[in-house]
């Protein structure tokens, strides 16, 4: 046979609850939601929800996730663990290609209720999932480990159906394998796709064993069956498959140098990636492209695939934030993995400390009534190292949390533009033949109002940190109101522009305030921020003050979407998110942040809105 060849590289289009009659679950699919209204037992209802949600992941993702969280929920009111288990599969399975983090915390869940209830099957399945996430994140070696241990556990599956799939990932995973053993278990993931009348994989099989032949010199008849292959995957409704063949398809038309006939099945692979959110594969198809018209001196082309590679690994870096758990969470995650260790020991050693201690005590008390005296003293200085030891443990507590505040500050708003700054200077410096002079400027402007940008907010924020020292003295000066709105919405006039949003300032040149330069900066730079990101398109943000003998208030109002009385009053509390995410924690502290500032200045942020009618921000500073 062969090997190599295979090459399951779109793993995640063969995740499945259960293999078998890959055409009879699209009717399944159908039928399922169909009768969905009619099921009254709750039980039946959440398995018929998430076994439409395993079956949507092929087909459509976002029904995946709607019907695996509706599922979650009615589990979780029931307590029924097998529910909640084949929910966050689903869910791990929705997140592969979105956020990798997320999914293999959802897939580690659903793995330790698997193996409580004792459901080998999927068991069998989670691992071999995990396996499949872990290689596809550059670590197979440990990647296979997992696989390996789904492989030998299904030996043992009364239902086997699912051991197609678990040799197919492993003979795409396993690249020490040897030939041999490569061959004999192609035959075997093959027979019992066969036997289990599983048309998917069947059609897996066959499109790689026509692969093999192409590439070892049976172009016509390789070809032919892949093309074969991709018939029945549209005659089927194999989405995932017919997506997967416009790949190996595009590279045999290269080979036969049919350009044209090549870039139209990668230009059908984005369409129908995008159409049933495949991002891995749009990736995949774009980067093709993009590569073959830069090749062959077609900047224009080159540039608009470039641009839509970007445009989606904007949108999948976006949805990872949207989710709530990045990198920053897992990390933290591992880092109370460790915490809990070392407490353990502590706990340990605390409990032979206090057996000598109870030892000594019981050898001492006879002592006890010559040091009365002693004692109380003795007590008095415990009760002063007790207080002290409080007033530290609080001490330790608030740089902890500051600690923890930084680093979710850097890690989203510090983080994100040198990651624009990378993705432009890339841009810039292999496709700089590929652009226009005019293009040329544009992306160097951008890049120099981001630098500008981060160094800005850097040095708000080391203001910010300053202030929580002991020993900082607060030194106001004298400013020009309307010069340092205009220095604040420097690093904003892009977005506006793009936006045509007007920016409408009533007030005096002449008018002053007694403030501390970089905090009031930091303070209007967040607040103009949000009013440039959630106004609509020719919107209006408006700036004017009033002012009476004690006190100056600038009022910033947008024509946002405005926001409930409940968000309101969670604006300002730290890590309870920004405008719009409650998960954007990085940005919900930047807020928190400005109103710490503010009281340091003797100052007061405040903010009125209504659903619908934008918001009305106001900074009230001492006259």
């Amino acid at each position: 046979m062969f090997k190599r060849v295979v090459l399951f590289l779109l793993f995640t289009a063969m995740f499945l609850l259960d293999a078998g009659r890959g055409f009879s679950q699209i009717a399944e699919l159908s039928k399922l939601e169909s009768n969905l209204p009619l099921i009254k037992d709750s039980i039946r209802y959440v398995n018929t929800l998430n076994r439409i949600a395993m079956l949507s992941h092929l087909r459509y993702r976002d029904s995946c996730l709607y019907y695996a969280r509706k599922a979650k929920q009615i589990s979780l009111r029931h307590n029924y663990s097998k529910g909640i288990a084949d929910a966050k599969n689903c869910e791990a399975i929705y997140y592969v290609s979105l956020n990798n983090y997320l999914s293999a915390k959802y897939f580690n869940d659903a793995l330790q209720l698997y193996k409580s209830i004792g459901d080998q099957e999927n068991v069998c399945q989670v691992l071999m999932n995990i396996g499949v996430l872990i290689s596809v994140s550059k670590n197979e070696d440990r990647g296979l480990d997992y696989m390996n241990e789904a492989f030998e556990k299904s030996k043992s599956l009364k239902n086997d159906s699912i051991r197609s799939i678990i040799i197919g990932n492993l003979l795409g995973i396993d690249t020490s394998m040897k030939q041999d053993r490569f061959d004999a278990l192609f035959k075997e993931g093959k027979r019992i796709a066969e036997k289990y009348k599983d048309d998917r994989m069947i059609l897996y099989y066959e499109a790689s064993e026509g692969r093999r032949l192409y590439q070892e010199g049976e172009k016509g008849k390789g070809m032919e069956m892949l093309l074969k292959s991709l018939h029945s995957a549209e005659r089927l409704g194999f989405e995932t498959v017919k997506v997967w063949i416009y790949g190996p398809l595009s590279d045999m038309m290269l080979d036969e140098g049919k350009h044209e006939e090549a870039m139209d099945y990668l230009k059908k692979g984005i369409e129908e990636s995008e159409k049933y959110g495949y991002a891995e594969f749009y990736l995949g198809f774009a980067e093709k492209l993009y590569q073959h018209y830069k090749d062959h001196n077609e900047p224009e082309k080159a540039y608009h695939y470039v641009s839509l590679l970007l445009a989606k690994q904007n949108s999948i870096a976006a949805a990872a934030d949207k989710s709530g758990y990045n990198y920053l969470n897992y990390a933290l995650r591992e880092n109370e993995n460790e915490e809990l260790k070392d407490k353990a020991s502590s706990r340990r050693k605390t409990i032979a400390l206090l057996s000598c201690l109870f030892a000594l005590s019981v050898a001492l008390l006879f002592l006890v009534y010559r040091s009365l005296r002693n004692k109380r003293e003795h007590g008095k200085t415990q009760q002063k190292l007790h207080e002290i030891t409080l007033m530290q443990n609080a001490g330790l507590q608030q740089t902890n949390h500051f600690n923890t505040m930084l680093i979710s500050v850097i890690a989203h708003d510090v983080r994100q533009p040198f990651s624009t700054i990378v993705m432009l200077s890339s841009v810039f410096n292999d496709d700089v033949d590929l652009l226009t002079e005019e293009e040329k400027l544009g992306i160097m402007k951008e890049l120099a109002e981001t630098s500008q940008k981060s160094l800005s907010f850097m040095d708000g924020l080391l203001e910010w940190i300053k202030s929580k020292k002991t020993g900082f003295e607060y030194q106001p000066e004298k400013l020009l109101i309307r010069d340092l709105i205009f220095e604040a919405n420097t690093f904003f006039k892009i977005a506006q522009e793009k936006k045509q949003i007007k920016l409408v300032l009533d007030i005096p040149s002449a008018t002053t305030v007694l403030a501390h330069k970089q905090m009031l900066l930091f303070i209007l730079r967040n607040i103009l921020n949000n009013a440039t990101k959630f106004s609509p398109a020719e919107g209006v943000i408006h700036i004017d003050l009033a002012e009476d003998e004690e006190h100056m208030v600038i009022r910033i109002k947008d024509q946002g979407a405005g926001m409930s009385q409940e968000q309101i009053g969670q604006l300002f509390m730290a890590g309870s998110g920004d405008l719009e995410q409650n998960e954007n924690n990085g940005a919900g502290l930047a807020l928190s942040i400005s109103y710490e500032m503010a009281m340091i200045m003797n100052a007061k942020i405040s903010v009125t809105s209504e659903l619908g009618n934008g918001a009305v921000f106001y900074i009230s500073l001492k006259n």
